[in-house]
């Protein structure tokens, strides 16, 4: 009995170190299958530039932008007149123009600019949300090869297992337990193993979609993802958020002093032409009229504070937005050095001791239930670890996807057209 369990425990460190080598023939065998290694910055790229909602949103901004080119004034009408009487006929034209107040033209200008301003700063927005996502999706895709790897690293290690408790089952029915037990749980890694696929062909589907794909044949595989830096945000006026709000008020501000213009006139032009009969000589007529808006005075007045109302909200939501963006950004900080300081300890700590066990274990030959135990936990240890530190990176991604969108990182380009003044 010690003989067989001697010779098992020496047979444990071939496959362990050819557990090493099994990213490298995972690859191989992924791109015998089709799929193809795409890195991160290729990635990205390709989401920047082909990403469906990043194009409806830099659209709306060139809309925006080109209706806010000109200044908007009011159409000229023209007319043809035709007048009969006992004489003969007469034929004539009127043109006509009306021209807003200087104040109304030079305020909806602005406002029309702002808007336009807003609706860039808006495209920004989206376009950091994108690529947060799209980095976290890469990310879990990584994510979901290696967890499938773990579980085939941990299936590997209970086979190697179950070989020593085989050899001592043979006349210990405590230890044939044991064995039943370790077999269960080795098909029950069958099924995480799939479930880890699924998950990984899901990743796949998402990331065919944020590019704008065919998901059918789209099977990329993920490259390694280093540890993302944490963040240094910068102020709050750098944020894309808080430049939409800003342009907004900004452009709620050019619609009331728009609003207080409705008290001025407008000013009416008018040129009328008309030939003539042998009754009536031709002639031509000019008029220069105004309008009296102040003689229904509730009209602009309900106007002007409709429109002081407006910026009033604007500016609440200012505030709202820049103290919520400041609260999160400080709580997502906080939780993303909480999650890096426990990453460290497990890769500083936890995981070197517990390779280190793993492979002291490799040296004892189990004789009993509790040193069977003994091997089979140490064995398992090393992948399980391994696999809660993934689980842990996971989280500490999500928070650094979640932050990259509230907070001006150094580097990022904004596209915005400058700050609202």
């Amino acid at each position: 009995m010690k003989s067989n369990l001697s010779i098992n425990v020496l047979s444990v460190a071939l496959p362990v170190a050819l557990s090493a080598a099994l990213p490298v023939a995972l690859l191989v065998v992924e791109e015998a299958r089709g799929e193809e290694s795409m890195a991160l910055d290729q990635f990205l790229s390709e989401v920047h530039s082909q990403n469906l909602s990043i194009k409806v949103e830099e659209a709306a901004a060139k809309a925006a932008t080109e209706g806010a080119s000109e200044v908007a004034i009011p159409p000229p009408m023209v007319g043809v007149t035709q007048l009969k009487d006992q004489s003969g006929q007469a034929n004539g034209f009127e043109l006509s123009q009306t021209i807003p107040f200087p104040t109304k033209l030079s305020s909806d200008h602005a406002a029309r600019i702002l808007a336009a301003e807003a609706k860039t700063a808006m495209r920004n927005v989206k376009e950091r949300e994108v690529l947060a996502n799209a980095k976290l999706l890469y990310f879990k895709l990584w994510k979901a090869q290696e967890r499938t790897m773990l579980l085939r690293e941990k299936k590997g290690a209970i086979a190697l297992h179950l070989k020593l408790a085989q050899a001592a089952t043979r006349s210990d029915s405590f230890l044939k337990i044991h064995l039943i037990k370790a077999e269960g749980e080795q098909d029950l890694l069958e099924n995480e193993i799939t479930q880890s696929e699924q998950e990984r062909r899901e990743r796949q589907i998402a990331m065919a979609e944020i590019l704008d794909r065919n998901a059918k044949n789209f099977r990329p595989v993920a490259r390694e993802v280093p540890l993302s830096p944490l963040p240094r945000p910068g102020g709050l006026e750098a944020i894309s958020q808080i430049k939409v709000q800003k342009f907004q008020l900004e452009a709620a501000k050019a619609r009331e002093s728009e609003a207080r213009s409705s008290w001025f006139p407008d000013l009416n032009l008018r040129y009328r032409e008309m030939g003539g009969t042998p009754m009536n000589p031709k002639f031509s007529e000019v008029m220069i009229g105004v309008s009296l808006p102040f003689l229904l005075f509730w009209e602009p007045k309900a106007a002007s504070r409709q429109a002081a109302a407006e910026r009033m909200q604007f500016e609440f939501l200012l505030a709202q937005e820049e103290r919520q963006i400041e609260t999160k950004r400080e709580s997502l900080l906080s939780k993303a050095e909480s999650l890096k300081v426990q990453i460290e300890q497990f890769h500083e700590k936890l995981l070197p001791r517990a390779e280190k066990r793993m492979r002291l274990i490799h040296n004892m030959a189990p004789r009993d239930m509790e040193t069977l135990q003994d091997h089979r936990e140490a064995m398992e240890a090393f992948p399980d670890l391994k696999l809660k530190a993934l689980e842990l990176r996971e989280q500490y991604e999500e928070v650094i996807a979640e932050l990259a969108q509230v907070a001006a990182l150094g580097g990022s380009a904004e596209k915005s057209g400058g700050d609202p003044k």
